[in-house]
């Protein structure tokens, strides 16, 4: 057994004492606080009880654990900091469930968030356990005939939390986006899973916005929409290892809606495989946007049967206004991407006339169509650039 076994061995010693400890490090288990985790009982005050304590107490590490073999119904939370310890752990190892759309919880809760971090420096949710966002219940009532309504919370927002990391555990069927990290620097996410069914609407995997310094790595992500998605103010952001599928690809954006000022910089993308997907690496802008999206890679990315593999878009549902600005995109590299297109056009590059695509460079890419069998083509207008090494489709206006 290794160092983490016996970690996770000890916890489970103690999970019978409210307060207990494993290695030293004080443990508040949820059940001990008066969690039952039958999945009927209400358990959303034991969890606010055990964070109230853990995030008191004055160790300089905690723990907060929500033991194995059990689903604890939990409604709209926040766990707010500043904590004393220096370094608060959750440690998921059960199943955490949200209440249904509807639910008299959702009345006196936050309705943009499940559960809620907040200002919690040095935080950790961790565990091999599940968030049970119980979407189901949400997208039937969001859907009509005439459209989405995007009212439905994220199942986990953490925001003003540095030196933040996230690992391990499962979300499933999140309302909306499943995991939103926000205004936050030092942010290590890895080994997470992340699902929801292909047409469940507005649930991301991972959101990005105002972060800095961000490693997302080695994570199974496939959902409704964007697997991850990187906004405004984010920078020094990498995704590695990233499997992707369904979804809506790795984006970065939307930005500059509403004539906003965006600033998106230094973003590595790497070594992701996009199946069955509908975008795979994709850049996007509102029209009349300002700032400027730069110096972003895409590196040995896979597509299989990508509906859209390679997309910049500078008119991302534009306008009924005409408008003239255009958020800046700039020094952006593609090199070593490989796969099948499920449509003819493999790459789009569709950039305004305010000469704001530049610097776009690609490097060794072969997309071809399905199993090869068919040629695919590349669209693209108003983009300054060029190509290098073998480069399939042939790019018209980049030399």
């Amino acid at each position: 057994m290794g160092a983490a076994g016996f970690i996770c061995t000890g916890i489970l010693l103690v999970f019978s004492f409210a307060v207990s400890s494993a290695g030293g490090e004080p443990v508040f288990n949820v059940v001990g606080f008066g969690a039952r985790g039958n999945g009927i009982a209400d358990d959303t005050k034991a969890f606010e009880a055990a964070w109230a304590a853990a995030c008191s107490t004055s160790a300089p590490s905690v723990t907060m654990a929500v033991p194995p073999w059990r689903a604890f119904l939990v409604g709209p939370v926040q766990f707010r900091g500043p904590c004393a310890p220096q370094k608060i752990t959750m440690l998921v190892l059960g199943a955490i469930v949200a209440p249904p759309a509807g639910a008299w919880k959702w009345s006196i809760g936050k309705a943009d968030h499940w559960l809620m971090f907040y200002r919690v420096d040095g935080l950790r949710v961790t565990g091999n356990g599940v968030l049970d966002g119980n979407g189901q219940s949400w997208w039937i009532r969001r859907c009509t005939t005439s459209g989405c309504v995007r009212s439905a919370p994220t199942a986990l927002m953490v925001e003003q939390c540095n030196n933040l990391e996230l690992s391990g555990f499962t979300s499933k069927n999140s309302p909306q986006m499943h995991v939103a990290v926000l205004n936050s620097i030092s942010v290590h996410v890895e080994h997470l899973t992340i699902i929801a069914p292909r047409d469940s609407p507005n649930t991301d995997g991972i959101h990005i916005g105002h972060c800095t310094d961000v490693h997302i790595l080695n994570s199974n992500i496939g959902t409704g929409d964007d697997c991850v998605s990187i906004s405004s103010g984010s920078r020094f952001v990498t995704v590695h290892g990233i499997v992707c599928g369904p979804g809506h690809g790795v984006s970065i954006g939307s930005l500059g809606k509403n004539g906003a000022v965006a600033a998106v910089e230094y973003i590595e993308v790497s070594n992701v495989h996009f199946f069955n997907t509908l975008y795979g690496a994709r850049i996007k802008t509102w029209q009349g946007g300002e700032g400027y999206a730069k110096s972003i890679s895409f590196t040995d990315i896979v597509f299989i049967n990508v509906e859209n593999p390679v997309l910049i878009t500078q008119f991302y549902r534009a306008s009924d206004v005409a408008v003239q600005g255009a958020v800046a995109i700039n020094n952006i590299t593609y090199s070593g991407l490989i796969g099948t297109s499920r449509q003819p056009t493999a790459v789009d590059f569709d950039c305004s006339t305010a000469g704001s695509c530049t610097e776009i460079h690609v490097n060794n890419m072969r997309i071809t169509g399905p199993a090869g069998l068919s040629g695919t083509v590349a669209r693209c207008q108003n983009v300054q650039g060029d190509t290098s090494g073998y480069v399939y489709p042939r790019i018209p206006c980049l030399t």
